[in-house]
């Protein structure tokens, strides 16, 4: 369900626990992983950056946490969608040109069950909602283990009667300094948007004071995040997530994002672009990824 606002009061949240580590989620906040913080010998870690809002505009999230891309990752030029011969509009995010992240991340979702360390929750959207002409189902799962693990597994089911494109992807923010990663493309891009593939050489990232973006596509599933001292992360894809979006903003944060297609994949592909990861999800066909983060001594 689409919602103007966004609740992360605490009566709304789930907090899961195993051992020194903690997890918040906000079902009726758009599904996010709202914190990730481990007790270590030098004190709390947090290894996403915390969201402390309690609510928000749903089109004007905090900039934090960590929320999945559905069904679709990034950006669609000027919220149009070249589909089967036919120009689809979707409705862009208020006050920007391009449609954005997918509508999951501003949606209400249910709990489907949830213990101390685990949490199902699901979601669906109705045909034509935010202008996207099918009717889709999400179900997400989190589970934080005792050594350190984050698990994240997004499963996206078409529930209607013709074939729609269909991503995924999972968005997190963190503190971290640098990522090093194995792509074979970086795709050339204009104001955020990807207009064609073209070899890769580079390995390390850094977060700087200027803000900067990175599409990359024959990504090899790990990405290795450290911090300027104490552990570091250790990113592994599961299921088709062969793309990968670096983003830092001015300092405040680097993003890792994996996802099964390039930014604007949809139009990309329809102009005849090549290797842009898009998928057609046949009718009750069902498209699922997952993702884990384990702490790296």
């Amino acid at each position: 369900m689409m919602t103007a606002r966004m609740d992360a009061t605490a009566q709304r949240c789930l907090t899961l626990t195993r051992g020194p580590h903690r997890l918040r989620v906000g079902p009726a906040a758009g599904g996010r992983i709202l914190s990730w913080t481990s007790d270590l010998p030098d004190g709390p870690q947090d290894w996403l950056v915390p969201i402390q809002a309690q609510e928000w505009p749903a089109h004007e999230w905090p900039k934090g946490g960590l929320f999945p891309l559905v069904p679709f990752s990034n950006r669609i030029r000027n919220a149009r969608m070249n589909w089967g011969g036919q120009m689809i509009r979707i409705h862009p995010l208020t006050g920007q040109a391009h449609a954005l992240h997918g509508q999951a991340q501003r949606m209400v979702w249910d709990v489907l069950d949830a213990t101390d360390h685990r949490a199902v929750l699901g979601t669906r959207l109705p045909a034509g909602e935010d202008g996207w002409p099918w009717a889709w189902s999400l179900r997400q799962t989190i589970h934080l283990s005792a050594d350190g693990v984050l698990d994240v597994e997004l499963a996206l089911t078409n529930e209607d009667t013709q074939p729609m494109p269909a991503g995924l992807g999972l968005h997190p923010y963190f503190t971290a300094d640098a990522v090093h990663a194995f792509a074979s493309k970086d795709w050339a891009h204009e104001q955020e948007l990807a207009l064609f593939p073209r070899p890769n050489r580079q390995t390390r990232w850094q977060r700087t004071d200027s803000t900067w973006t990175s599409f990359l596509s024959g990504w090899t599933g790990r990405a290795d995040i450290t911090w300027s001292s104490g552990p570091g992360l250790t990113l592994q894809a599961r299921g088709p997530l062969d793309h990968l979006v670096l983003h830092c903003n001015a300092g405040r944060y680097l993003c890792v994002e994996p996802a099964t297609h390039v930014c604007d994949a949809v139009n990309l592909a329809a102009s005849g672009i090549q290797g842009t990861g898009l998928r057609t999800l046949a009718p009750g066909g069902t498209l699922s990824v997952g993702m884990t983060l384990s702490i790296r001594t």
